[in-house]
């Protein structure tokens, strides 16, 4: 049964091969009539005929005509039955008539209706408080500037304007009105020219203006155009141009959503695009309304990546200066390891649902920060006076790998050295014995009294430098910058003259450093 309905096959394929041979060996040919299924009763069954609604001409670029229906399209090719022997065919769209390509592709929705607009040079004015204009300046006169922009005069007045950027390209459009553009290019077309009807037929095109558009392309075409496939060309560029003249109205509601989309209005634009396909729902754009709702939205999750990145540094340094000049020393290190980091992110989402989006939520920001993108990594310092306030050993933490050298013979003066070193290091564990054996409550004491007495430049740096390295909320490297501490070149205590009477042998006595405290470094982290 199974080499009987092959050989069926191979026989439909056979009555189709006209078709095949009139579209050239690019074509693929399948076997089997139209509706023929398993569970028909004879292999030999003739195909369902087609419905007559469905019944089309397909025309060739060879110039050949067949009648039959499309079963199936993609962006590359259709599926064509043919009536006369319901043979199946797949067809490349560069193999029709251009213009029923255009306009067939366009039914479908795989005609690319965005256009290369024409652009204008101009000027963007930026304006203090934020925001900015961009058109063309015509006057400068004055108080003012007059600005063309959206196709009206715009007057802004000189004080507010901080800066002004030249020789930036601006769709025509967003300056100049429609009509506006097309007067200034149908001033220079030669009406008996095929070319130059060709040649303003595209500039009407990039000023979205297709009805203009149409009727040069038909012009164009009645004058002969001396190159064949550039009459090919403009016969299908016609074609889609007449189907965007019909849809007008349309195309200038999505290039509407494109405008906000520019001016970072994003919500304005999606709820535009989103409401397109039930407003217009036979359109043959509802395919191009989507693709500028992933336009749109990738514009928006871009810019809120840009912003959060920004804004989270500013909100870490201005809360951190807030929190140390008005807490003690406890009160704001807790802060900075437990609260910090939800109190940067919910400010940060506040703009955001300002300024980019209100579809944004708490949790995207923490997303949209751990995902930035890393630059370069950026300095913070505890201080020369308050890395003490770490501890000693939170203060030297990764000073391991700066410790493997020294080795080999060593002179007298180097002995000298050691032998102080090593004096001064017992002095120091003796010191930190002392201070362990102190309550907790006279060290914090001592804390919170340097604390208040510091500067408040320097409890702010302290602050952020703490919340950096100790919430999780950035990337650190791997090794920190621990340099030696100045008053006691990082031995932890200093050398004291000792005056008065003296046991014998006895000239100096060692103190613990009063600016390190004895952790003996400045501590230094980089992040990004």
């Amino acid at each position: 049964m199974k080499t009987i309905e092959k050989r069926a096959r191979r026989g439909a394929a056979f009555w189709g091969l006209g078709l095949c041979l009139c579209l050239g060996a690019t074509l693929i040919v399948a076997a089997g009539g139209a509706g023929a299924t398993q569970e028909d009763e004879s292999p030999f069954a003739a195909p369902a005929p087609l419905a007559v609604g469905d019944v089309m001409m397909l025309k060739l670029r060879t110039g050949d005509l067949h009648f039959g229906a499309i079963e199936e399209h993609t962006p590359e090719s259709i599926e064509f039955i043919r009536l006369d022997t319901g043979g199946r065919a797949t067809v490349p769209w560069s193999m029709l008539e251009p213009a029923q390509s255009e306009e067939l592709r366009t039914k479908f929705g795989y005609v690319q209706t965005d256009v290369e607009e024409a652009l204008v040079e101009g000027e963007r004015l930026v304006l203090d408080g934020g925001g900015s204009v961009e058109g063309v300046i015509v006057s400068r006169e004055g108080e003012n500037f007059v600005v063309k922009t959206d196709g009206n005069l715009q007057v802004l007045p000189k004080f507010r304007v901080r800066s002004i950027e030249t020789g930036i390209q601006i769709a025509a459009l967003d300056v100049y009105s429609r009509e506006e553009m097309y007067s200034l290019y149908a001033a220079d077309v030669n009406e008996a020219s095929a070319e130059s009807q060709l040649e303003l037929a595209r500039k009407c095109e990039s000023i979205l203006d297709f009805a203009h558009a149409v009727e040069h392309y038909e012009a164009a075409l009645e004058l002969g155009l001396a190159d064949e496939r550039e009459a090919e060309r403009a016969g299908g560029a016609l074609a889609a141009s007449r189907v965007k003249a019909a849809n007008q109205e349309q195309l200038d509601v999505l290039r509407g959503a494109d405008q906000l989309r520019k001016r970072g209005r994003y919500d304005e634009a999606l709820a535009i695009v989103r409401a397109f396909p039930g407003t217009y729902e036979d359109s043959p754009l509802v395919e191009d309304a989507r693709k500028a709702e992933l336009r749109i939205m990738s514009d928006r999750d871009k810019a809120a990546a840009d912003l959060t990145r920004r804004r989270w540094i500013y909100w870490a340094k201005r809360l951190t200066r807030e929190r140390a000049r008005e807490s003690g020393f406890e009160e704001t290190r807790t802060w900075a390891l437990e609260a910090a980091s939800e109190e940067i992110q919910a400010l940060v989402h506040e703009e955001l649902v300002a300024k980019i989006s209100q579809e944004i939520g708490l949790e995207d920001v923490r997303g949209l920060w751990e995902s930035r993108r890393k630059r370069s990594y950026e300095a913070a310092t505890y201080g020369s006076a308050g890395t003490w306030l770490l501890g000693e050993d939170r203060a030297n933490r990764g000073a391991e790998e700066e410790q493997a050298r020294r080795s080999g013979p060593v002179s007298a003066i180097d002995a000298e050295r050691q032998a102080l070193e090593e004096r001064i290091k017992r002095y120091v564990d003796n010191q930190r014995v002392a201070q362990r054996a102190r309550s907790a409550a006279d060290a914090e004491d001592e804390r919170e009294t340097f604390w208040e007495s510091w500067s408040a430049s320097g409890r702010a740096q302290w602050a952020f430098s703490y919340y950096v390295e100790e919430s999780g909320d950035f990337e650190l490297r791997p090794r920190p910058y621990l340099r030696p501490c100045k008053s006691c070149a990082g031995r932890g205590a200093i050398e004291m003259l000792v005056t008065g009477t003296v046991l014998r042998g006895e000239n100096a006595s060692l103190a613990r450093c009063p600016l390190c405290h004895g952790v003996r470094v400045v501590r230094r982290i980089y992040f990004r």
